[in-house]
């Protein structure tokens, strides 16, 4: 893999200068979002994609609807939220993403653009992912985008994986199904040794200490399970889940010991492993050969997860 060749976005995911976050956000935000285009494939057709904006606590929060070829309401829905740290990614980094899995899941998929540090430091990110999903599961929501009620999905990768696993714990009983993409489970413990090969361009150790630079000033916030979901005790009655991970990904053992609490809970768990991928291969499917194939499988069982 000639990580030497890739767009600049992807050596510079993480917030460069540790002293001016506000600074080196608006760059990082500007450069993910040009390259993703060159990253990721294009999605299958679909059948509409809406723009719109949903209520929230502090300001309106943008959101995207994708609709699938041939659905018909009321029908499946997944709510997405996306990674970047909770500084950088929007609507339009994860477009192509979003678009594939609505495609190939045949679920319609909301994905909204939560409020991002440091200009909006925790709880911002999670009080805007909950106001959209009471939004979604609304009166209001459910017509709005035509969806069944019970049949209402969570998914979101990396720091968005984080705000899926809580949604899924702070909303279980609303929830049929969740997708968790290499989440980021916890801020806690971020300086244990890790093999080199994990220390990418995409995200290590380093970017860790910057997210929490930016997004928690007060470190004392990662204790709360809204920032650090594998820390709720209390898993009974979650959703089924499936848990995408990558191997070369700092944030690898975390995902992993989620699953085995799922598992341990008595809540069924499906797991896949990205073979020598890096963190973020799902945005990745038009440079590493088989991020498609894994990402279609996921989609699927999106679609198998959400079914009547």
């Amino acid at each position: 893999m000639d990580t030497n060749r890739w767009p600049e976005a992807l050596t510079k995911f993480g917030i460069e200068d540790p002293l001016e976050p506000a600074k080196a956000a608006p760059r990082m935000r500007k450069s993910l979002r040009q390259a993703a285009p060159f990253l990721d494939a294009a999605a299958p057709p679909l059948q509409s994609v809406e723009n719109f904006v949903i209520a929230g606590p502090d300001r309106d929060i943008p959101a995207r609807l994708y609709i699938p070829q041939g659905s018909q309401a009321p029908a499946p829905i997944c709510l997405f939220t996306h990674g970047g740290g909770y500084v950088i990614g929007d609507l339009d980094t994860h477009d192509r993403l979003c678009a594939r899995m609505a495609a190939k899941s045949g679920v319609r998929v909301l994905a909204i653009d939560y409020r991002l540090a440091p200009e909006h430091i925790f709880p911002a990110g999670v009080e805007d992912a909950l106001a959209a999903f009471d939004w979604l599961v609304s009166t209001e929501g459910l017509e709005r985008t035509g969806a069944d009620a019970d049949r209402v999905a969570v998914a979101g990768d990396s720091a968005g994986g984080g705000l899926a696993a809580m949604l899924g714990q702070q909303r279980r009983d609303q929830i049929r199904f969740q997708l968790l993409i290499y989440p980021l489970m916890q801020l806690i413990e971020r300086r244990k040794p890790k093999l080199k090969a994990l220390e990418g361009h995409i995200l290590s150790v380093y970017t860790l200490e910057q997210i929490v630079r930016a997004y928690l000033p007060d470190e004392k916030a990662a204790q709360d399970v809204r920032v650090s979901p594998l820390l709720e005790n209390d898993l009974a009655g979650l959703p089924p889940t499936f848990i995408a991970a990558a191997e070369l990904d700092p944030l690898y053992d975390e995902g992993t010991a989620y699953r085995d609490r799922l598992a341990a809970a008595g809540i069924p768990v499906e797991y896949a492993l990205g073979k020598a991928m890096p963190h973020g291969y799902f945005n990745m499917t038009a440079v590493l050969p088989g991020a498609k194939d894994i990402v279609n499988r996921v989609s699927a069982a999106l679609g198998d997860g959400l079914r009547e």
